[in-house]
């Protein structure tokens, strides 16, 4: 009998431990929301000015973009002398959710799949410590023409190999940890492989039309999660 209330006394406090991480329900309009990334989620205010970015895109009014040109896996996680890394800037912001798109430039540099899936791990393992959800999204692949062009490759579908290896691989971590992942790539798609030229303003990043497809994704996760 004692042992039993033992085991029962612990399962209670493992259930307290959990419900004091999971994010309170809150209103979409006081949602705080961190974008989370590389160029790929910066450049929404990089071609048309200050007045275009992941607020007035969604109609959100705390949404944080923190996404940094050139950055690796790696670049999100730690961070140089007097400076805050991405990941915990990100934290700081205290959202209710972060949505997390990294990882076509640790692909671009041939950094090894199973270094840059050790980062994200960690990214995970950090951000599920706080009362935070998490959502990973899909990488993008580039176009059928970078990996020649732009991309230092001898011939093109390299990239988009290894994004697809990749997204397979973040799919399974998250149906492992139980996490969300928001494919926003499917719509952008030529011949399910390659980046459609027509969304992209050089190969890689996207144009208006390709942020509009990745917003229609955002809003629609957010209004049926929130």
């Amino acid at each position: 009998m004692m042992r039993c209330n033992s085991i029962l006394a612990g399962i209670c406090l493992l259930l307290a431990l959990i419900s004091c991480n999971k994010p309170k329900k809150v209103a979409i309009a006081d949602l705080r929301i961190v974008m989370l990334g590389d160029s790929e989620t910066r450049r929404i205010n990089h071609y048309w000015g200050a007045d275009t970015n992941w607020n007035t895109l969604t109609g959100y009014k705390h949404i944080f973009n923190l996404g940094f040109d050139g950055y690796k896996t790696t670049d999100i996680i730690y961070h140089e002398v007097d400076t805050v890394a991405p990941l915990f800037q990100a934290l700081n912001k205290k959202p209710h959710v972060i949505f997390l798109m990294v990882g076509i430039n640790d692909i671009s540099l041939s950094v090894p799949l199973s270094e840059t899936l050790s980062n994200i791990r960690l990214m995970i393992d950090t951000i599920q410590k706080h009362p935070i959800d998490l959502v990973i999204e899909s990488v993008i692949p580039t176009t059928n023409y970078y990996d020649t062009l732009y991309g230092g490759f001898p011939v093109n579908g390299v990239i988009a190999g290894r994004v697809k290896e990749m997204n397979d691989s973040l799919k399974r971590i998250c149906r492992f940890r139980k996490i969300p992942f928001l494919n926003i790539q499917s719509r952008m798609l030529v011949s399910n492989t390659y980046l459609n030229s027509g969304l992209s303003i050089d190969g890689i990043h996207l144009n208006y039309k390709g942020y509009v497809i990745w917003k229609d994704c955002l809003k629609k996760y957010i209004s049926t999660h929130y």
